[in-house]
């Protein structure tokens, strides 16, 4: 796949533009994913193996508690890790998943922090009302992209930016977003059913059944990120006519 072509999309482009940015990066996407989610998808399935009841995994809070915290700080890493690698093909900079990785190691902290206070508010929202909460989810989401793509920022000013550059277009993010989640969500409600079935039935252990989700886990996980890495890029071309400013960029004499 070329480079995608900075323009303003719909929101049916967006999707296909983010499906076909996951075929063209696959490898270097595959990479961090593999990197980022293995070890806590192993990790919980491990847990799950080794609590005989819903309560049970308590008994092994210290191992819970070291689970969550890595789960925490590489989910971190691969947002960013991801965020790069699609922008470089945007912008036309390949990047490996090696390089994009080491570059996301040093935005763990705001990233983190973007994520509670997101988390917060947005889960303040939906507490009060529901339509407060869908207002602040579609306007906060986009703070990631932000913080990793327009360094220097705060968590602060990265969310302030994402409410700012989603403000008239909250309703086609909100879209994206949804069907973002759906395509990960039926895929995991459908092996989830099979591997009922499959346990049910003795075909194949719960063990099984746990591994098949860990790895459609990581398969699908990059994907909620490249959209809304080509909702970043969508929103600053509608808004801020960033494919002309580029052009600009690129058509200057050099000093």
């Amino acid at each position: 796949m070329a480079a995608p072509v900075l323009r303003p999309l719909s929101t049916g482009e967006v999707l296909d533009t983010s499906f076909g940015l996951y075929r063209s990066l696959f490898a270097p996407l595959l990479i961090v994913a593999l990197v980022c989610r293995t070890i806590p998808v192993v990790l919980g399935i491990y847990l799950q193996q080794i609590s005989s009841g819903s309560l049970a995994i308590f008994d092994h809070w210290a191992l819970l508690l070291a689970n969550f915290v890595l789960a925490v700080v590489l989910s971190a890493i691969a947002v960013a890790a991801t965020t790069f690698i699609v922008s470089g093909a945007y912008l036309g900079h390949p990047m490996a998943g090696d390089i994009a990785l080491r570059k996301a190691f040093r935005l763990v902290g705001p990233l983190i922090l973007v994520s509670i206070f997101s988390s917060i508010a947005i889960g303040l929202g939906f507490i009060v009302l529901f339509v407060p909460g869908v207002i602040l989810l579609s306007g906060l989401v986009l703070a990631t992209a932000v913080l990793v793509l327009e360094q220097p920022l705060s968590a602060l000013g990265a969310m302030n930016r994402s409410w700012e550059l989603t403000k008239g277009f909250r309703f086609k993010v909100l879209v994206s977003v949804f069907v973002a989640v759906l395509l990960f969500v039926v895929p995991m409600m459908i092996v989830s059913l099979m591997s009922a079935v499959g346990t049910w039935t003795g075909v194949w252990s719960p063990l099984i059944s746990q591994v098949l989700i860990g790895v459609l886990q990581i398969f699908v996980y990059p994907f909620f990120y490249i959209v809304i890495t080509v909702l970043y890029y969508d929103l600053r071309v509608r808004k801020e006519g960033y494919d002309l400013e580029l052009l600009a960029t690129a058509t200057q004499p050099a000093a």
